[in-house]
This record gives C-alpha cells, sequence and structure tokens, in this order.
C-alpha cells in the first residue's frame, strides 16, 4: 500500500510539473525591445508586441519610427514559447557561410554582377537555411539597397564584422579581396572552436554513456540480484544494502528525477538563450578553473584577430572596438570593452583601460601598447592572435590529456563498485548462512 501511493503521489507530481511547464510553452506574442528615429530626427526607444520581427519593425513604420536596432525582449522564463520557433528554425553553418562568401569572392573576380552571383549561389546552394536569405537579399538589392544593407537585416547569420567589413569593400571597390579576407578569418575560427569541441567531445561522450550505463543497472540489472539476496535479511554487507537501497529508491522515483531533469534541461537551454542567462553562464567559465585558461585564450584570439582585420581595413578605433567586444562571443569581455571605449572617448589609450578591466592577459595589454606606441597596432594584434591560438592548441592538448583518464577512471570506479558490491555477499555467503 505505501509503495501505490508514493506511485500515485509521483505521477501526480508528474502530472502538475508537465502541466505547468506546458502553460509556460504556450507560444504567445513576443516582444521587441527598438531603438529608433522619428521623421524629425528624435531618437527614441521602446517596446511593441509582434509575432515577428518582421512585423514589429512593420508596425513602427506605420508609426512613423525608422528602426535603427530592434531585438527580442526575454518575457518571463521561458518567453512564451517564442525559443522554440528559434531552436526548431534552421541555422547557417559556418562552413555553409564559408562555402558562400568563398564562392562569391571567386565569382566577383571572374567579374560576374553581383546580383547575377546572388542568383546563381541561390539556386545552387545545398543549404535549406541559407537559400531563402540569398533570396531576400537578392530581392533587397533589386530594389535598390546596398549589399551591406541587405545583409544587416539577417544579423542571425551575417553578424556586424562581417557586414561592416562588406562595407569596406564596397567604399573601397575591393569587394573580392575583402571576401576572400573573411573566408580566411571565417575559416580560422571555425578551425579553432572544432579543436576546442572535439577535445571535449569524446571525454563528454564517455561521460554519457557511463550515467546511462549507471542508470540502466541500477534500475534494471540490481534488482535482480536483489531477488536473490532476499532470503539474506538484513545480514548483507553495507556496500551491498546501500546499493540496493539506492535502486529501489531510483525505481520509486524513476519518473520524478526523469520530470526534473527534463525541466532543468528545459530551463537550462531557456535561460541560455537569455541575456541574464549568458551573463551568468560567461561569468563562471571565464573563472572556472578547469576551463578558464581555454576561455579566455580563445577569446583573445577571437577579440584580437576581429579588431585587427576592422583596424586593417580602415574602420576606426572606436568601431572596431565595439564590433570586436560582441562578437567575442562572451558578455565579459563585451562590458569590459564598452568602458574601454568609454575612457578613449575621454582622451585615454586603449591599453590602460584595458589592462584596469582584468579581462586579458598583461601581455595582450603591453603588446597593444607597444602597438599603439609605434603606429602597428593592427600588425602587433595580428601576431597576438597567432600567439594564443598556439596557446589554445596547447592548452587543450594537455586539457584532453589529463581529462580523458580522469573521466575513464571514474567510470572504473562506478563499475567496479557496482560489481564488488553485488558479488560481495557472495563471496560472504557461507559466514552468512
Amino acid at each position: 500500500m505505501y509503495g501505490y501511493v508514493n506511485a500515485w503521489d509521483g505521477s501526480l507530481f508528474s502530472c502538475v510539473f508537465f502541466k505547468y511547464f506546458s502553460l509556460l510553452l504556450v507560444d504567445k506574442m513576443a516582444v521587441f525591445v527598438y531603438t529608433g528615429k522619428t521623421l524629425r530626427g528624435q531618437v527614441l526607444q521602446g517596446e511593441v508586441a509582434a509575432d515577428t520581427e518582421k512585423l514589429a519593425v512593420s508596425l513602427l513604420r506605420k508609426r512613423h519610427i525608422l528602426v535603427t536596432r530592434i531585438e527580442e525582449k526575454c518575457n518571463g522564463l521561458l518567453n512564451g514559447g517564442n525559443w522554440l520557433k528559434t531552436l526548431r528554425a534552421p541555422r547557417v553553418k559556418s562552413q555553409e557561410l564559408l562555402a558562400f562568401t568563398q564562392q562569391l569572392a571567386t565569382m566577383l573576380k571572374a567579374g560576374i554582377p553581383l546580383l547575377e552571383c546572388l542568383s546563381m549561389l541561390e539556386h545552387h546552394s545545398e543549404s535549406s537555411a541559407l537559400r531563402p536569405i540569398l533570396a531576400g537579399v537578392r530581392q533587397e538589392i533589386e530594389r535598390g539597397v546596398g549589399f551591406a544593407e541587405a545583409l544587416k537585416k539577417h544579423p542571425s547569420v551575417f553578424n556586424e564584422f562581417y557586414v561592416n567589413m562588406i562595407e569596406v569593400g564596397e567604399a573601397t571597390g575591393l569587394m573580392d579581396s575583402i571576401l576572400n579576407r573573411l573566408g580566411t578569418y571565417i575559416e580560422r575560427q571555425a578551425t579553432m572552436k572544432g579543436k576546442v569541441l572535439s577535445a571535449l567531445a569524446y571525454p563528454a561522450t564517455l561521460l554519457g554513456v557511463a550515467i546511462l550505463v549507471f542508470l540502466f543497472m541500477l534500475i534494471w540489472v540490481v534488482p535482480l540480484f536483489d531477488q536473490m539476496f532476499a532470503e539474506l535479511g538484513d545480514a548483507l554487507p553495507w556496500l551491498t544494502q546501500f546499493v540496493l537501497d539506492v535502486s529501489v529508491w531510483m525505481q520509486s522515483y524513476a519518473h520524478i528525477i526523469g520530470t526534473v531533469v527534463l525541466s532543468l534541461i528545459i530551463v537550462g537551454v531557456r535561460l541560455g538563450h537569455t541575456s541574464q542567462g549568458k551573463h551568468v553562464i560567461d561569468q563562471l567559465l571565464f573563472n572556472f578553473p578547469l576551463v578558464q585558461r581555454v576561455v579566455r585564450a580563445s577569446t583573445v584570439v577571437q577579440f584580437t584577430r576581429t579588431l585587427g582585420m576592422l583596424l586593417n581595413s580602415g574602420v576606426s578605433i572606436l568601431d572596431g572596438l565595439l564590433i570586436s567586444g560582441k562578437v567575442s562571443g562572451n558578455r565579459i569581455v563585451e562590458e569590459a570593452i564598452k568602458e574601454v571605449r568609454l575612457r578613449i572617448r575621454e582622451g585615454e589609450t586603449i591599453a590602460k583601460p584595458l589592462a584596469r578591466s582584468h579581462v586579458f592577459p598583461p601581455m595582450v595589454t603591453q603588446m597593444i601598447h607597444v602597438g599603439e606606441t609605434t603606429g602597428a597596432l593592427d600588425t602587433l594584434l595580428e601576431q597576438i592572435a597567432n600567439f594564443y591560438e598556439q596557446e589554445l592548441n596547447r592548452t587543450v592538448a594537455i586539457f584532453t590529456s589529463m581529462l580523458e583518464p580522469a573521466v575513464i577512471l571514474f567510470i572504473g570506479l562506478g563499475i567496479g563498485v557496482l560489481v564488488v558490491a553485488m558479488y560481495l555477499p557472495l563471496f560472504t555467503m557461507g559466514s552468512l548462512i
């Protein structure tokens, strides 16, 4: 009877939990935060509710507001389910963006007009996510919009760095050269990201498989031994009894545990898509002992290489810092760069406020100071990126060589404890009888 009540309570708990989260996941109208200008040039900031960003911009146009910046606001924990649309939507991979950039550079260098290039790439692209975007860009250009301005309407694919580099290409007439440099940049960034992910993939896979094996043994295998040892009563060794108790507990509350884990995953994914959640995650990664060296090195490479390319292409230092901070992919760095820009506007150099932020290693700030003094900042930034890219490779190799044995040791100990716990009564069977 007691087990029946527990099972009923657990089922009721699961039903309530799923009902609560299903209500949170119901799709609602999104809210967008915008910055814009009126016909008189007055700057306005506010919020507008709409199903999509395009409809939000259309509503603001009807109010005679020219939108300069718009982004979706997080409404509560799960944002009414709109985040699920983002997860389900196909995304353009870095390799697909790289192929598009390189192919467009080659075609423009061969003298093919931009519209014809976009039309050919649209029809021959293998990416279902990229094709409609290229169609939209081509249509915007046909209406008289500039190439960079058309790309700007797809920020999830073409970030500010990409758009600004295209603007430089349009202004200088060196579009094919700029696209080649963009292709090299995207390829190097994708390679760096791939090395980090591949280094973590094997240990993460081992750990995931180990957890599944433990759960399988506790829920389905250990109960078989429980029936075998039932006649021994309370005379079981403490380790065996502990494992059996854990197995019984897992069987009784498996549905509750599954519900809670699923709920935590949903909440965690949603928090990872909010500004506050990203800030917390970046703060943890930036200071967590095991991964902070990898995170800091990859951030330095991303920031310095981006800023170096922008400065080399003629972008102003303030705009370059703003874009590089956003492209760095780390909210801590982005906030530090915003403060650096304020100090530069007040007359300071780049190196001093950057050193005070304690975000980058002292060597980076010293090299930047040398670059400012000698007037070769873009060159030194590229050298910094190359150095820390090598440092990142070494760090990832060391991290992997330490992590893999640790995970294997953990798996071995876990399975060893289960095996010993189940066979220990058999070894002591004579004394127990």
